[in-house]
């Protein structure tokens, strides 16, 4: 087996998790840079961020799933806390689903799901961070 690009990689990744994020979000999933600029659901966006060309291929990739804001009574977008939570707990379940595919990647956490801002859409959005190994020869 070849070694494979980035491309390819987020493919596969897309296609081991579309059903698993079909009955855990409430959006879509995307590859990335594919996500509306605009969109306001709660959707996730796979990264794949470097990938070596060894007989053992390593890399990593992150999935962000964006939470959009709540109103608090304020009048001010607020993060959503317990959504948040809620999908970082889906972290092991997301490598368990990647692991039970067959892809031929072994994944792994790389650090705990971290929460970031996107104040240009109100949001607010998890990012599980991705470790992977895939043998080439």
């Amino acid at each position: 087996m070849a070694t494979k690009g980035t491309p390819e990689i987020e493919q596969d990744i897309y296609d081991a998790l579309e059903t698993f994020f079909s009955t855990s979000i409430g959006g879509s999933l995307y590859e990335e840079d594919c996500r509306p600029l605009d969109s306001k659901a709660e959707d996730a966006v796979i990264i794949v961020s470097a990938a070596g060309a060894e007989q053992i291929q390593e890399g990593k990739a992150k999935i962000n799933i964006y939470v959009p804001d709540i109103d608090n009574g304020s009048g001010h977008p607020v993060p959503n806390k317990d959504r948040a939570q809620e999908i970082s707990k889906l972290e092991d379940a997301l490598v368990q689903t990647l692991n039970d595919a067959d892809t031929g990647y072994l994944f792994g956490i790389d650090k705990a799901a971290q929460v970031f801002v996107n104040r240009d859409n109100k949001q607010h959005f998890v990012s599980i961070g991705l470790t992977f190994q895939r043998i080439t020869f």
